[in-house]
């Protein structure tokens, strides 16, 4: 039986679309490291604190994340990225008068920092210092996972790449002078 190649799975939304790659095992796993660091981080101020014997500070409070909340500040970056408004500040994307009103109405810029500043992938203290893919290994070996679950390659299958100009440093990126590239 010859299996006809393109998508498996049918999707009737963006959110089922997101889920597809996206699963619980995915988040559950940040959302377990992201609850573990602010814990772990809040502990330590803590005891900062008590050893310093300041009881006049206000401590922070986090409230666990879960589900939910994951989607909708993912949802969020995503919408940055696609509004192009993914180099604009904080500030500037929950400004009322000045951004899209999904913004505020998804979360406080607060919450949102909070959860940049204690997103996590994996416990940093049992990640493999040599591997600089660690931090994200099990949610890319995840998502990798599912790729072919929901779409079946032909043999005509073309493989390209995109030039993106690119002036920082990462160790696996190759100079190649007769590539073109817009860079100047």
């Amino acid at each position: 039986m010859k299996i006809k190649p393109g998508a498996v799975s049918l999707v009737a939304t963006i959110m089922d679309t997101f889920k597809l790659f996206m699963t619980d095992k995915i988040l559950n796993e940040i959302i377990f490291h992201t609850n573990r660091y602010a814990e772990r981080y809040l502990h330590q101020q803590e005891q900062k604190r008590s050893e310093c014997g300041d009881s006049q500070t206000i401590l922070f409070q986090w409230k666990d994340l879960d589900h939910a909340e994951l989607e909708a500040f993912l949802g969020l970056l995503i919408q940055s990225g696609i509004g192009h408004s993914n180099h604009e500040s904080i500030t500037q994307l929950w400004d009322i008068s000045d951004s899209l009103p999904i913004y505020q109405a998804t979360m406080s810029s607060h919450r949102f920092r909070d959860l940049l500043r204690f997103l996590r992938f994996d416990d940093r203290q049992r990640r493999d210092k040599s591997d600089r893919l660690a931090p994200i290994w099990f949610i890319l070996e995840c998502f990798t996972q599912q790729l072919p679950r929901h779409f079946t390659s032909s043999e005509n299958l073309t493989i390209d790449e995109q030039l993106v100009p690119f002036r920082g440093r990462c160790s696996f990126v190759q100079y190649m002078p007769e590539k073109p590239s817009n860079m100047d």
